[in-house]
């Protein structure tokens, strides 16, 4: 007589196996869509910042005449302040209303009063040139710049910081010869302001030295009447122009054509 055969019992709980399948291929379906969230909200920012740079956008409510600070950023690149940013592609034209709007912003506002303004900015066939008087930048018979303008020069920097181009600083003088200093002569004043003011917007406001050319022209290029003491006023000045060119490859190809 054969053995009984007993009864296999119905295994009730073989449902957790694929469950914790479902669970596991959730999991990870969510762990995808989180990814893929966090990389359109890094797209969605780098946007917002190309919009903002095309648009010329600032911070508003920055302090007057509040001192830049220069950091580094992990490229070693200057960082830009956030007060003035200018297209890479804007124009001439562009470029010279937006500096005066910022100097008129900052209580410049006399940059519109021409041919007596310590402060112009034109347009010629170089590109970009902001004029600043020497007499308005200088204690007589000095080369150093005055602290308490050193806000004009942050926010010219600021703006040369927004483009590519190269910068020219250049030093110009009246025809009067140079009485009880230690300068020898109007070239070596023209000179010596200019390099100043390069030094200062490299070691001051983070410039990049490879972008600036300083020179002095002494009493040879005037824009005014020398005759005159208006004229010769206008004469000494410091001229700071951002090229129409953003290499030596390009400034070259720019000589060519005039």
């Amino acid at each position: 007589m054969g053995k009984p055969k007993h009864e296999e019992h119905e295994n009730h709980e073989r449902w957790i196996i694929p469950y914790a399948d479902m669970v596991t291929l959730l999991f990870a379906f969510f762990v995808v869509m989180y990814s893929i969230s966090q990389q359109d909200l890094a797209r969605l920012k780098n946007v917002s910042e190309s919009v903002q740079e095309a648009f010329m956008g600032h911070k508003k409510g920055t302090p007057k005449n509040k001192q830049i600070s220069i950091s580094k950023s992990e490229s070693s690149e200057p960082e830009v302040s956030n007060r003035f940013i200018v297209r890479r592609t804007a124009n001439n034209q562009e470029i010279a209303d937006e500096i005066k709007k910022q100097l008129e912003r900052e209580g410049f506002d006399f940059v519109y009063q021409e041919n007596v303004s310590p402060i112009q900015v034109k347009v010629d066939s170089r590109g970009v040139v902001i004029s600043i008087s020497g007499g308005f930048l200088f204690e007589e018979g000095t080369t150093e710049v005055q602290p308490q303008m050193y806000p004009i020069l942050g926010l010219v920097a600021d703006i040369i910081k927004g483009t590519d181009r190269l910068i020219l600083v250049e030093g110009h003088t009246d025809n009067e010869p140079t009485v009880g200093s230690q300068i020898y002569s109007n070239w070596e004043i023209s000179t010596l302001r200019a390099t100043s003011t390069a030094r200062l917007l490299i070691e001051q406001f983070g410039i990049d030295p490879k972008r600036l050319t300083a020179s002095g022209y002494a009493q040879y290029r005037p824009i005014a009447d020398n005759s005159t003491a208006a004229g010769r006023s206008q004469n000494r000045r410091v001229e700071i122009v951002m090229l129409n060119a953003s290499t030596l490859d390009e400034l070259k190809e720019e000589g060519t054509a005039h």
